[in-house]
């Protein structure tokens, strides 16, 4: 126990010295920039290592490592409940209940192709940094370099989740229909069990919610992660797929976190003890 305490003391100050660094480039690239918090949890869950503001938004930012399957799995799931987080610290942080929260996934290694994968999949409030090493004669220092184009972030800052601008809209006969959207669910898995009406629907994997599919007050198609999850407005065939990527994400979470972690009985095949060789066969072999 000594030496765990041991460990967990020498670890924060480099925890707190890498944040702040990370706040500081921050600072470099968006103008406004306003350090809040770090290290903040919503009972018990960390929600942000590091909490910003950019005027009324609220700006969460995670640092994650591994490989390209796993950062995105890990951005998906910081994504699918910033909605829920941002508003249970907006009032403590003086922010806009009604504005979307701002994702800032900070990774390290190669990242060509993630952008790409993450824009797939993730709707408007996620931008990328890559944090890389410089070294030269003078010295080595870190730095972030932007993934995510600073202008899409700029234009976006106060658009809520799901707003799509009229010149991207398609026509209306390429609107998903209810029955298309359930269809298409309901063929995600067979034991997902769907409950509902006219107006609601859901879905749940291994007695976990895994998505819902409503009409808003002004009559669109939304649909929604989980039950706190970024919504989605399923106003074209794009906006659909991308919804369907977040929950086949949600359900490949929901499944491995069901799967049985203990040891699994195995039979082993019976073998004779004398040798698969002979002697002879073994130097014919040698030669």
């Amino acid at each position: 126990m000594s030496a765990k305490k041991e460990i967990t003391k020498d670890a924060t100050p480099v925890m707190q010295d890498r944040i702040r660094r990370f706040s500081e480039e921050l600072s470099g690239v968006w103008e406004g920039w306003q350090c809040v918090d770090s290290d903040v949890h919503v009972d018990g869950v960390l929600v942000a290592e590091l909490l910003g503001k950019l005027g009324s938004r609220l700006v969460l930012v995670h640092h994650l490592v591994g490989s390209k399957e796993e950062v995105v799995m890990g951005a998906l799931k910081r994504v699918s409940r910033a909605g829920a987080d941002a508003r249970c610290l907006a009032r403590k942080y003086a922010a806009g209940v009604d504005v979307a929260p701002l994702v800032v996934v900070i990774t390290e290694g190669k990242t060509k192709g993630l952008l790409k994968r993450l824009e797939t999949l993730c709707p408007d409030p996620l931008t990328l940094f890559a944090e890389r090493r410089l070294s030269s004669a003078g010295g080595r220092v870190r730095f972030l370099e932007e993934l995510t184009p600073l202008g899409e972030v700029g234009v976006r800052s106060e658009t809520p989740v799901g707003v799509v601008e009229e010149q991207e809209k398609e026509p209306a006969q390429a609107f998903p229909a209810w029955d298309e959207v359930v269809e298409r669910v309901d063929r995600i898995d067979s034991v997902l069990e769907r409950t509902g009406g006219e107006n609601e629907m859901r879905w749940t994997c291994a007695e976990e919610d895994l998505c819902c599919i409503a009409f808003d007050l002004d009559g669109n198609l939304v649909g929604r992660i989980g039950t706190d999850g970024v919504q989605h407005t399923l106003g074209t065939a794009r906006a659909l797929e991308v919804f369907l990527d977040w929950v086949l994400a949600r359900h490949l979470e929901l499944v491995e976190a069901g799967k049985d972690e203990g040891l699994r009985s195995v039979e082993l095949m019976p073998h004779p003890s004398e040798p698969l060789l002979t002697p002879e066969e073994i130097a014919a072999f040698l030669e």
